[in-house]
């Protein structure tokens, strides 16, 4: 259980860290307002991917026990 804990630590510091440093990249590039738009929605899928596969999938896996298969 503890290193559940320290896995879901690590993995959230690591989304958030990339979700930061991908948004200040964004804010600085001399690209078009639409491309920066695509940028930042493609972001939010793999935060939230992250998220789900390495936070929330091994919660439930470890608290109830449901296991979930993707093929």
């Amino acid at each position: 259980m503890q290193t559940l804990i320290v896995d879901i630590i690590v993995w959230l510091l690591i989304a958030g860290f990339v979700y930061w440093a991908v948004q200040q990249l964004v804010a600085i590039a001399p690209i078009d307002a639409w491309f920066k738009q695509i940028i930042s929605v493609l972001l939010l899928i793999l935060v939230a991917a992250i998220v789900l596969f390495k936070v929330i999938i091994p919660v439930l896996h470890a608290v109830v026990g449901i296991s979930i298969s993707v093929h």
